[in-house]
């Protein structure tokens, strides 16, 4: 018998695009899944699409949670309340290729997590010829230090092992819950990447990508700066870290919070290190390694 997949699906006023990505999940080529849907106390039409989904297809369980958790507790709560083998992501408005769980399946192996690339589409779907990940990244040799101040690792692109869930629980209150998961997979190698788009990832007026893409550039930075921080606040507590590489992420968040231009631990480590926390990114000789890091500390 195949393995059960759960899909841990989160909704908040998602009313405009559910149904599009309701019915891109109940038609998976893969067919043994349960459909999580917990609600983070909507006030549209959204509650009334799940039921009626609900009605006609019983792999869909909804919960309502009568105050707001946020999305990272609301996806905990999500994930705590599946039952399957294996458990995948879903945003509320994106739109899933119908063979993506099937794939993600058969590539995941002997790791916790694998996730893949999407494409960008409108709100109309029309495609935006942007994905999210370059077509020609991949894993390669990374180590936990590429997770530090980026995050590459998307929740509406994985799928994990029911194993992985007691390394990633409880996931914290403040930062982002995949960037979370994918530091912690990648911590233990545990991870694999499928080169392949196999969501159409909606961008829309009320989307937090659309939204950061029109704030201003001082504004961008700030939010950058502190996005990093928190990370590195987050991850140094992370319970199974060698006391090596606690140290390594504390001396980093410490060289963050000071915010001195000419901070020599940080200058040092881009020097040594740059291809490792930052694999994505050109390849930078040492001058050009000193000035990246006297602008990304302060």
């Amino acid at each position: 018998m195949q393995p059960l997949i759960s899909i841990a699906l989160c909704t908040y006023n998602g009313a405009k695009y559910l149904h599009q990505q309701l019915t891109s999940i109940l038609n998976q080529t893969y067919k043994n899944i349960e459909v999580i849907i917990v609600d983070d106390s909507s006030t549209d039409d959204t509650i009334d699409i799940v039921k009626t989904f609900e009605k006609s297809y019983p792999q869909i369980k909804l919960y309502q949670n009568k105050q707001n958790l946020g999305f990272n507790k609301n996806f905990e709560k999500a994930i705590t309340l599946t039952t399957g083998d294996y458990i995948a992501i879903s945003d509320q408005d994106d739109i899933w290729e119908l063979n993506k769980l099937e794939l993600l399946l058969n590539h995941i192996g002997e790791n916790w997590l694998i996730f893949s690339n999407s494409v960008f589409v409108d709100e109309n779907n029309n495609d935006l010829n942007k994905t999210l990940l370059q077509q020609t990244s991949e894993l390669g040799k990374r180590d936990f230090r590429s997770l530090l101040f980026y995050n590459f690792v998307t929740g509406h692109t994985v799928l994990f092992k029911r194993i992985f869930i007691t390394y990633i629980l409880p996931i914290p209150n403040e930062g982002y819950y995949d960037w979370w998961m994918g530091f912690i997979a990648l911590y233990h190698q545990k991870i694999a990447y499928l080169n392949s788009n196999l969501t159409r990832h909606r961008i829309h007026s009320s989307s937090v990508m659309n939204k950061e893409e029109q704030a201003n550039s001082s504004k961008q930075n700030e939010a950058r700066f502190l996005e990093k921080t928190k990370n590195l606040e987050i991850l140094k507590d992370y319970a199974n870290l060698s006391t090596e590489d606690k140290h390594l992420i504390t001396e980093l968040y410490n060289s963050f919070t000071k915010k001195s231009r000419y901070n020599t631990f940080l200058i040092t480590q881009m020097i040594r290190n740059y291809p490792y926390y930052f694999p994505d990114l050109k390849k930078r000789n040492l001058i050009s390694r000193f000035n990246f890091a006297l602008k990304m500390g302060y």
